[in-house]
């Protein structure tokens, strides 16, 4: 009786397959090959590299960074003087999330219209320099405001999924 030889995947080593890439001829499985317009191939031959828009350079990251901190600590501090002015209470949860919406917005446009994980660095902690500076004026009611901002500073510049 002819003896089987079983083959996984070297990426995937729980899958069983017989499929090979059509460069290297490495053994592949579903999950791992990617269909090019000459064939499956593996993740090294097939060398897909994401699209410009998803691409940051450190120049767009340094760009970004001015300005995703200019606007959240400009901001904070006019909502800063609001709170010490008017006295309103728990302003800022709302205006902290408002500062971390705009500050998403302008991390995206002075980055060219650009999302990364990198971008999304950058808006959070532009977001929590909005908080703390709202904290010097005595507001630490915006923690919620921060978790909130600083979502929707994220969710501005997050690349899809596989990227």
């Amino acid at each position: 009786m002819a003896e089987l030889h079983v083959t996984t995947c070297p990426r995937d080593p729980e899958t069983e397959t017989n499929l090979r890439c059509g460069r290297c001829n490495e053994l592949i499985c579903p999950n791992c090959l990617i269909q090019t317009d000459v064939g499956s191939r593996c993740p090294d031959c097939a060398q897909i590299k994401p699209p410009p828009m998803f691409q940051t350079s450190s120049g767009e990251l340094g760009k970004a960074a001015l300005a995703g901190v200019g606007t959240a600590v400009g901001l904070s501090l006019l909502a800063g003087a609001i709170v010490v002015f008017f006295q309103i209470p728990f302003f800022g949860i709302i205006i902290v999330g408002a500062i971390g919406w705009a500050v998403g917005e302008v991390v995206y446009r002075a980055s060219g219209y650009k999302q990364s994980k990198s971008l999304q660095w950058v808006a959070g902690l532009s977001v929590l320099s909005s908080f703390l500076v709202l904290t010097i004026f005595g507001d630490f009611t915006a923690i919620l405001g921060l978790i909130i901002g600083t979502y929707y500073a994220i969710q501005r510049v997050k690349p899809p999924r596989g990227v």
